[in-house]
């Protein structure tokens, strides 16, 4: 009787176990921001070259850059000579865009962007700038027509124009102080694989267009439904166009206490991702998206919930 006890009791423990570890085997692998945003960021490529010789790097993606003879000055306005460092951040994906940081809006008016590059330039440390002297016949640049191939022009980063208020004072808001602006006083060229241009200045540069759209413009407003923690941080509200290189987020409006897209500026019957992006209390992923055609005054109560790694790399897979 004993020993039957004791075998009964054996298998009941193995069954035990073997139900603890096909549970966990089944539990769903959520997604930890601080490695999804670090897997996801914009990386930052690294080279080094001869400033006196010049010489021509080239992106992971595509980019090339290429730095004439005596292209750099340091703070003083000094000729640099000899190996300095250079870094180049491209963005040539809509899923790019959503993690970099700059969207494709030009003080509220929606561009199509063809591309978007970041180059930065060191010596021992020290931030240095581009030769005025070169003027036309400075650093080079070829972007691929891998976003988009229609005709485009450079746009480069500027302050946000404020809006007035009521009364005329401007207004607090919490969206970016960065917008894009046109930069026609640089030469652009639009090849049948590439756009080229001279580089304007070591910052954020854009292969842009004004987005033209013949419907009528709305404004949209957006709140999140929390589905199972409404303690989260670093919350972003996308708009992924489907059927042009768009990409915008929308600032959140205090007074509303709602995320509200730039005034009157979605064009009315445009097809989109509506994204919600943030980090919970417990350190996950907190993600929402849905289809959405854009109406009328449009309001958006949209869901969002804690995400497995799968659920939101399988969406991102869709957007490049």
């Amino acid at each position: 009787m004993k020993r039957s006890l004791f075998a009964a009791a054996m298998i009941a423990a193995s069954i035990t176990t073997f139900s603890s570890c096909k549970k966990n085997q089944d539990a769903p692998s959520y997604a930890r921001a601080e490695a999804f945003l670090q897997a996801h960021a914009i990386p930052v490529q690294s080279f080094t070259g001869n400033a006196t010789t010049g010489f021509t790097i080239t992106g992971a993606k595509g980019t090339k850059v290429k730095f004439p003879a005596n292209a750099f000055i340091d703070g003083d306005g000094g000729l640099v000579t000899g190996t300095v460092a250079v870094t180049l951040k491209e963005v040539l994906s809509k899923k790019d865009v959503m993690f970099s940081g700059v969207m494709t809006e030009s003080n509220g008016q929606l561009l199509e962007s063809g591309g978007e590059l970041e180059v930065k330039a060191d010596k021992d440390g020290k931030a240095l700038r581009i030769n005025p002297n070169l003027g036309d016949n400075g650093i080079k640049v070829e972007v691929p027509k891998v976003m988009n191939n229609q005709d485009m022009g450079l746009f480069v980063q500027e302050k946000r124009r404020e809006q007035p208020g009521p009364n005329g004072v401007p207004q607090p808001t919490n969206q970016s102080p960065l917008t894009w602006a046109p930069a026609p006083y640089y030469p652009f060229g639009n090849g049948p694989n590439s756009y080229s241009f001279t580089l304007p200045g070591f910052t954020w540069v854009n292969c842009d267009r004004f987005y033209s759209d013949p419907n009528p413009k709305t404004t949209m407003t957006v709140l999140p439904a929390f589905q199972d923690n409404n303690q989260v941080t670093d919350l972003q509200v996308f708009l992924v166009f489907k059927n042009i290189s768009t990409v915008v987020t929308f600032p959140f409006n205090s007074s509303l206490q709602k995320f509200e897209s730039y005034g009157n500026s979605l064009p009315i019957g445009l097809q989109a991702y509506l994204v919600l992006i943030g980090k919970d209390s417990d350190g996950f992923v907190q993600f929402g998206q849905q289809t959405i055609t854009i109406s009328a005054n449009l309001h958006v109560d949209a869901p969002i919930h804690k995400a497995t790694q799968a659920e939101v790399d399988n969406f991102l897979a869709t957007i490049q």
